[in-house]
């Protein structure tokens, strides 16, 4: 890859790359029913990582890594919430046994591990290999293995792509382990775009114009990024490509060009522009440059959010007075209003099956996040402290990611679509607000 000035460090430039499956017996996958309202967790033990390497490495680095493989594996798979993992304390302490074999299953289910991840890495140079397999306790056979080469600087994301694997072997279903998040946050002095793993770690900034730069949001094939900035005086909306650093203007008429979101086929945007009354939503055709005004108001129309099939937008309109949510369907293009109580209803996002819908409410002063169906029912509050904003989702629609604020700075939280599994992100980067989920990256070739 070759990344622009403005953007991607090398530690993001990871080039991975599959040396080849390790060996799996012939065994049915196993399946784990993501649909259960309450699946069994499977008891996972995580044995520690030994170097492999056919020549001696700097042993405080060899430590150094091992210790990083252990906890993104250990980080990802709780996370998943399909695993329990056994204290290290419980593991078997007199085996000692290769990182590709598991000599005796017995010992292990006797610790309590029904799975067991292994495996050892080794070291040329920067280049970074990792071996890692899952083995099934109680049927004595390896599930799943690979190789895998990266970046020394990166290990955390070459074990991504094993956990990833993982899920999808034992679930059937894609992990989100790979996908990155955006936000913005004001530590370089000037509000600027960065970009991390989905758990915060690995955190770079993208944009260096010293300016503003607010609403970022990915291209639908995670590629590259739309963004606001007033680099130029004036709110224009900007594209930024991730592999050559090519930052691009696609919208500058006059007044704002804001809140603009890519259709899920990545041929349009859909954005708020100044109009002869007030803000209108808009469509930008991305082939022809032609703009489509949407809705046609004396009303502050923003925050535009496609469904998953590019039927519909759900946005925020103060045409009732307060601002509330309300749907424009391309079928008949009338907007119908989905929203009737809070103060302020703002920054819809749809889950990307279409089924749900998360929002930001403010009442008593405060913004917490709701979900609710696609027509308006069945609302849900899910936060209850802080001043909470921007929800994005995950790609598989199994977590909510948003910003909070407390006593004046803001970090990033992720949550299940129930509210459970709160849990905060540490990006050292600080004050993050407006996050955003990316899109599935392309699957690795078997």
């Amino acid at each position: 890859m070759i990344f622009g000035k403005h953007l991607l460090t090398a530690a993001l430039a990871l080039v991975l790359a599959i040396a080849h499956c390790l060996p799996a017996l012939a065994e049915p996958k196993i399946y784990i029913d993501l649909s259960a309202p309450a699946a069994r967790k499977i008891p996972l033990a995580i044995q520690g990582f030994g170097y492999i390497g056919k020549d001696g490495a700097n042993e405080p680095v060899v430590k150094e890594i091992a210790k990083e493989i252990v906890d993104a594996l250990r980080s990802d798979l709780l996370f998943s919430n399909l695993f329990g993992i056994i204290d290290e304390k419980a593991h078997p302490s007199t085996l000692q046994e290769p990182h590709d074999t598991v000599a005796d299953f017995e010992k292990w289910r006797q610790a309590g591990a029904d799975g067991l991840i292994k495996g050892g890495f080794s070291v040329e140079g920067g280049r970074l290999t990792i071996e890692i397999r899952y083995f099934d306790c109680l049927s004595e056979k390896q599930v799943t293995g690979r190789r895998f080469t990266g970046s020394v600087a990166n290990a955390r994301r070459v074990v991504h792509y094993f956990s990833d694997m993982l899920h999808e072997e034992l679930t059937g279903e894609r992990g989100i382990f790979t996908t990155r998040i955006m936000f913005v946050s004001p530590k370089s002095g000037n509000k600027e775009v960065y970009i991390a793993d989905y758990d915060g770690k690995n955190a770079i900034q993208i944009t260096r114009n010293g300016s503003t730069n607010l609403f970022p949001q990915w291209a639908p094939d995670g590629k590259s990024v739309i963004y606001v900035s007033y680099k130029k005086r004036f709110p224009f909306l900007y594209r930024l490509d991730l592999a050559t650093g090519k930052d691009t203007v696609i919208s500058s008429r006059p007044g704002v060009n804001i809140g603009a979101r890519f259709s899920p086929d990545g041929t349009k945007i859909a954005l708020t522009l100044s109009g002869p009354k007030s803000p209108e939503l808009n469509l930008l055709d991305l082939k022809t440059g032609g703009y489509t005004r949407l809705t046609d108001n004396y009303a502050i129309d923003i925050s535009p959010a496609w469904s998953a099939d590019g039927s519909a937008l759900a946005f925020v309109s103060d045409s009732a007075g307060n601002p509330n949510i309300f749907m424009l369907n391309f079928s008949d293009n009338k907007p119908k209003r989905l929203t009737y109580t809070g103060a302020f209803n703002a920054s819809p996002a749809w889950s990307p099956d279409s089924g749900r819908i998360a929002f930001a409410r403010q009442d008593n002063g405060r913004f917490n996040i709701w979900v609710m169906d696609p027509d308006g029912s069945d609302a849900a509050q899910l936060t209850f402290e802080g001043n909470n904003k921007n929800p994005s989702w995950s790609p598989d629609g199994r977590h909510l990611i948003f910003s909070s604020e407390s006593r004046g700075q803001s970090s990033l939280y992720i949550m299940r679509p129930d509210g459970t599994g709160l849990t905060r992100l540490s990006t050292g980067i600080g004050n993050e607000t407006a996050p955003v989920w990316s899109p599935l990256p392309l699957p690795l070739q078997r």
